[in-house]
This record gives structure tokens, C-alpha cells and sequence, in this order.
């Protein structure tokens, strides 16, 4: 489908229905008529699927899903991702491509793309999703962009599900100093050796993601999870925001160490947890998983208890 952000620029989405609700429908196909032709036979299809989608909503939690930087919401790891949240959180998701990616027009900035991430969550609003059963997941730039939306939801006292920020950076200026080509070559300092490549980030460098600083205003129940073996971006981004939420003053865990609750488990990770302003905020590094730390069943299954999805 095709949303469109608060200035008019024209987003690539896809609504991904929960495997539960999913199973209930009869298949498109089987509505559409036998001698239609090829073009209107899809758009038979997509008026079926999209009436489908206010029910689905209702029935199941949703969850938007903002992507990293590499590819398109079509890329294989994330249709790989979003079948099996579908299936083992039974939710909905909505993923979408930013400015600049996919099917999406106009050029990426980090002010756009933060209004994306709004038309994305307007969007299930406007579908009949109340603010408690959507879930926002950000990977990698997603985090980025997921901090944006929820520094800007917290601002207005939306009161919705969580963020969870899989395989965070804290900033982009922190992370161009440290991130890693491959797991061995220094990222941005060949990168500015080569003509214009410069121009490349640099619409994230002049506004500057920083989800640091918007850490004060993000209200909502929060998951930040990262890889020790995370080759891309160093899993110190994610205990340096965690930190962050624990200095925060409403935070019982600033005062006392017994309110941090922190679990290890033998040849999977170490989760910790504290209640931050009434809300819970986690921490989740994992032994292994690399940069795509979504596909990891222990993740998903965190993701799962953590924000209610298994008792839906």
C-alpha cells in the first residue's frame, strides 16, 4: 500500500497479517473472478486484503516495524523476520520504507523519516488500533528512528505498548568513529577517502541521529537488545542507553541497586531489568546473534513476555 507522510511524500508500506488471524480468511484468489485479467485480479486481491485489515487490527497487537539501513522492507532477512514474529508473537505488522528507500519518493533526512515513522503509526490509528496494542520495533537505523517517534509520542502523553530497539547506536557521530566494515575495516574512514561519499551520510551527520539525548522523553515500556558478537555496531551502544535510562530521575533503579534485577543465562545472555517512571525498561545482550539479532528465538520470545504478546 501507500501511506503518506505529514508533508505529502508518498511511503511504501506492507501490512503483514498475524498468522492467527490470517488462518480465518479465505484466500484472495478464491474471491476474485476465474476470467479477470492478470492487472485486475491483483487489485481485486489488494481491495480484499485491505478490507481485512480494521478486523485484523482488532483482533491482534500490531507491530511497526522501521528497518535499517541496508536494502528495502523487502529485504530476505526481514520477510524472513516478519513471518516469524507473525507466527510465534501472533501479530500484525506493519513495515514501511522510509524516504529515499524501496518504493518511496522523495530523499532521505532525519527529520523525514521520523515523519514516516508517524504516518506509519497514524495510519494504525486511523485503522482502529488503539495506541496500547501497537508495538514499535526499530533495527539498527531503525532504532534511530524508532527513538524519534517515541521521544515524539512521549512529548503528546500517548500512552502505547513499547519500544523495543534491536541492535542500537546511541549516536551516529559516536558510531561513525567505531563502526566496522565486515567486522575488520573501519567504516567512515576509507568511506571519506572516496569522492562524494561524504554526501552519503551526510543527512544523517547534519541533523544528527541521536538517541541519546532523546532518552528523557521516551515514556513508553522499553526493550534495547544487541549481540556481544554484533561485527557491525559495538554492543556497548545498547548498555550506554540502558545506563542512560537508569540515570533518569524518576528512576527507582538511580537510587538503589536492588531494584535492577539482572539474569544470567548459561550460553545465551544476561537480561536485566528496572523500573524506570512506573514503566519497565530492559536490557537484553545475547552471546550470539550477530547484527540480526530479530531472528533469534530468544529475542522474539523476550519481545513476546516482556510486552504481553503471549497473553493476547
Amino acid at each position: 500500500m501507500k501511506l503518506h507522510s505529514s508533508d505529502g511524500t508518498s511511503i511504501g508500506a506492507w501490512f503483514i497479517f498475524s498468522d492467527p488471524f490470517y488462518r480465518t480468511i479465505a484466500h484472495p484468489h478464491l474471491q476474485t473472478h476465474p476470467g479477470a485479467s492478470k492487472s485486475s485480479t491483483h487489485d481485486a486481491i489488494q481491495a480484499l486484503s485491505s478490507a481485512h485489515i480494521p478486523s485484523a487490527i482488532k483482533s491482534n497487537p500490531t507491530i511497526l516495524f522501521l528497518h535499517g539501513n541496508t536494502g528495502t522492507r523487502a529485504h530476505k532477512l526481514r520477510t524472513q523476520l516478519y513471518s516469524s514474529l507473525t507466527a510465534r508473537l501472533g501479530a500484525n505488522i506493519l513495515a514501511i520504507d522510509y524516504r529515499g528507500f524501496g518504493d518511496s519518493s522523495g530523499h532521505p533526512s532525519v527529520g523525514g523519516v521520523g515523519r514516516d515513522a508517524r504516518a506509519g503509526f497514524d495510519y494504525l490509528i486511523s485503522q482502529g488500533a488503539k495506541p496500547q496494542d501497537i508495538l514499535i520495533i526499530g533495527h539498527s537505523l531503525g532504532t534511530a528512528v524508532a527513538g524519534l517517534l517515541a521521544s515524539e509520542l512521549g512529548r503528546e502523553s500517548i500512552d502505547y505498548r513499547g519500544t523495543v530497539l534491536m541492535s542500537p547506536f546511541s549516536s551516529i557521530r559516536t558510531l561513525l568513529d567505531q563502526y566496522y566494515l565486515l567486522g575488520c575495516l573501519p567504516l567512515f574512514k576509507p568511506l571519506a577517502k572516496i569522492p562524494f561519499m561524504p554526501r552519503v551520510l551526510s543527512w544523517s551527520l547534519k541533523h544528527g541521529f541521536d538517541t541519546l539525548s532523546l532518552v528523557p522523553d521516551i515514556r513508553s515500556p522499553v526493550l534495547i537488545a544487541h549481540a556481544e558478537d554484533d561485527w557491525s555496531i559495538p554492543y556497548s551502544h545498547a548498555s550506554t542507553l540502558f545506563d542512560a535510562f537508569l540515570a533518569l530521575p524518576d528512576s527507582q533503579a538511580a537510587h538503589s541497586n536492588a531494584t535492577l534485577s539482572v539474569t544470567h543465562i548459561s550460553g545465551y545472555g544476561t537480561f536485566s531489568q528496572a523500573q524506570v517512571g512506573g514503566r519497565k525498561v530492559a536490557l537484553l545482550l545475547t552471546e550470539r546473534g550477530g547484527h540480526d539479532l530479530g531472528k533469534v528465538e530468544g529475542v522474539q520470545d523476550t519481545i513476546g513476555r516482556l510486552f504481553g504478546l503471549y497473553n493476547v
